[in-house]
C-alpha cells in the first residue's frame, strides 16, 4: 500500500524538522530518533510542556542526559539534555506562528 502525502515544513535544523501533512493535517515533530505525530490543539500542548518541561524529572546519568519524560506506555521514557530541548523548543518556536495561522484557517472554514 502506497501513502502519498503532501507535506509542507515550517521549520528545519541539522536535529530534525516540524511539518503538517497538508491531506491529515498531522503535525510531524520529528527531533533526533523521535517522531511525535500530533494534532494542531496537541501541538500547544506539547509546545508548552517542552518550554517549560512540564511533567520531566531530573535523572542523573553518565551521558549527560538529564531530564526524563514518561510517556503512555509502560516503562518507556524519554531522555533529555538542556541542550537537546533547547533546539527542539528552537524549531517548536520557528514554526509556532504558522501553526497559529492554520488554526485560525482551520476555525474560518468550520464556520463558513
Amino acid at each position: 500500500m502506497e501513502h502519498t502525502h503532501r507535506f509542507r515544513t515550517f521549520a528545519e535544523n541539522e536535529f530534525g524538522y516540524l511539518g503538517m501533512c497538508a491531506s491529515c493535517r498531522t503535525i510531524n515533530v520529528a527531533f533526533q530518533n523521535s517522531l511525535f505525530c500530533l494534532t494542531l490543539d496537541q501541538f500547544e500542548a506539547f509546545a508548552e510542556m517542552m518550554h517549560n518541561r512540564l511533567s520531566m524529572r531530573p535523572i542523573n546519568t553518565p551521558h549527560g542526559k538529564e531530564l526524563m519524560l514518561a510517556t503512555p506506555i509502560p516503562n518507556y521514557f524519554l531522555l533529555f539534555s538542556d541542550e537537546d530541548l533547547t533546539r527542539l523548543c528552537a524549531l517548536l518556536s520557528e514554526a509556532a506562528p504558522i501553526l497559529e495561522a492554520e488554526r485560525i484557517l482551520t476555525v474560518s472554514h468550520r464556520l463558513n
